[in-house]
């Protein structure tokens, strides 16, 4: 009880210093010109402040500082925030003078590498495929692959206003809940401090003289949450009736929305004979857009899907392995997907009717 009243005391302070720097940081953008130009892929008509990763991230360094025990979560998360930062800093540069994809990759696999090697990895795969504890080397190379695929999908996910904020503080919530019933205090102070921060932010992204998170905001904001859940995920017990990680059931069902629309894209991209990398309009909050909703109703919808997977995977733990768990997570997934799909084709169609019968 004292720990949540704490957090909640902690994360209200986060707020109110973000509701203060930000206009400050959004004028410094517009000065030095970080700001996101309109094109043929974007809604907005005039530019935009991406000032959102800069100011969470500055701002959560201030909260931490000003709230004491700084020494001691700056040792314990070390290597995440500095990795974080870095990041956050590749990200800034590339909003401004857009970075060779390639770079951007070959950092983010060197960080990865960084947080494998300093003790954060992926050491289990709790029963999926039936497998459990895997070989250091193999622990390695998944931690790497997972931080970078998921930064990366993450990232993809940042094409309308509130959605990748939204979806942070989804994550940091669920990290805080758990930290919690977990009785890990440093971990719950961070979550507060980021929950109380992007509160601030989403205050500023939704409104009409807005900010956007920027490359900056989005590759920070996912690195951070999934390193923290690796992180979490090895340092918890496994609950022995089920044999599984909570840290592990957030990682799985936060990040399959991201991952899997990301993958679906990508395959989509290469069977047309395009470059999986090459940008269009066929990710999920798209296909969300050309069915009627508005982005703060897309930003939900997307919320409330992530949330279903999570409580589908919860209330499945009890009695089903953790490969036909991650099974039916997919198949809610691409249920939804085709939905979506269909719609979008109902949408093309009506426009080429319209098109015949003016013509």
């Amino acid at each position: 009880m004292r720990n949540s009243i704490e957090f909640i005391f902690i994360g209200t302070l986060a707020l109110v210093l973000a509701l203060l720097f930000i206009p400050i940081i959004k004028k410094i953008a517009v000065k030095i010109n970080l700001v996101d130009k309109p094109n043929y892929r974007k809604v907005h008509t005039s530019p935009v402040p991406l000032v959102g990763g800069i100011s969470i991230a500055l701002t959560t360094l201030l909260a931490l500082i000003i709230t004491g025990n700084k020494l001691v979560i700056i040792k314990e998360y070390l290597p995440i925030l500095s990795s974080g930062f870095t990041l956050l800093i590749v990200g800034v540069i590339d909003d401004k003078t857009d970075i060779n994809a390639k770079y951007k990759l070959i950092i983010q696999l060197l960080l990865s590498f960084a947080i494998a090697f300093s003790g954060t990895r992926i050491t289990s795969l709790y029963g999926l495929f039936g497998i459990y504890e895997i070989a250091k080397w193999m622990q390695y190379a998944l931690t790497i692959l997972v931080i970078t695929g998921v930064v990366n999908a993450f990232n993809l996910m940042d094409g309308v206003d509130g959605l990748v904020g939204g979806l942070s503080l989804l994550g940091f919530t669920m990290f805080l809940v758990a930290s919690i019933y977990y009785n890990n205090y440093f971990l719950g102070k961070i979550s507060a401090i980021f929950i109380g921060v992007i509160i601030g932010f989403l205050k500023f992204n939704l409104s009409k003289k807005k900010i956007f998170m920027g490359d900056a905001g989005s590759l920070f904001l996912g690195f951070i949450l999934v390193t923290l859940g690796i992180q979490f995920m090895e340092n918890q017990h496994v609950n022995q009736d089920y044999g599984y990680a909570y840290g592990f059931l957030i990682l799985v069902a936060f990040f399959s929305i991201p991952v899997l629309d990301s993958l679906r894209v990508y395959v989509g991209r290469m069977k047309q004979g395009n470059s999986p990398f090459k940008a269009d309009k066929s990710h999920l909050h798209h296909l969300l857009l050309t069915a009627g909703l508005t982005h703060k109703k897309i930003s939900v919808f997307v919320v409330l899907f992530c949330m279903v997977l999570f409580f589908v995977g919860f209330g499945l733990i009890s009695f089903f392995s953790t490969t036909l768990i991650i099974v039916a997570i997919m198949i809610v997934f691409w249920t939804i997907v085709k939905l979506l799909l269909m719609i979008s084709s109902l949408h093309d169609w009506r426009k080429e009717i319209k098109k015949l019968e003016q013509q």
